[in-house]
């Protein structure tokens, strides 16, 4: 509740300002259609503002990663991420 009374310690559509500083770094989000905590229409404007992000709607899914349908995407979304990393460990080494 803190951090909600506090408004997460952000200004209003400050990640969205700040998407620009994201250029260059890969990302996955992941959001439940139904979401009726943050509106899709946050995760889609995050996503057109980082170029490098893939956006994933769970057509069945609200927020709570508990969902069958967000945990499911959210271990792909792990994995992709985790094997993103290990091909970019191998072309250092390369």
């Amino acid at each position: 509740a803190h951090y909600f009374m506090n408004r997460i310690f952000l200004d209003e559509n400050q990640i969205l300002r700040n998407a620009d500083r994201l250029a260059g770094i890969p990302g996955i989000i992941v959001h439940g259609r139904y979401d009726v905590v943050c509106p899709l229409d946050n995760a889609t404007a995050l996503h057109q503002r980082w170029p490098d992000s893939e956006l994933y709607i769970i057509r069945d899914a609200g927020h709570s990663a508990h969902e069958p349908g967000n945990t499911d995407a959210l271990i792909r979304a792990t994995m992709e991420m985790a094997d993103l990393i290990d091909s970019d460990d191998e072309e250092d080494k390369g």
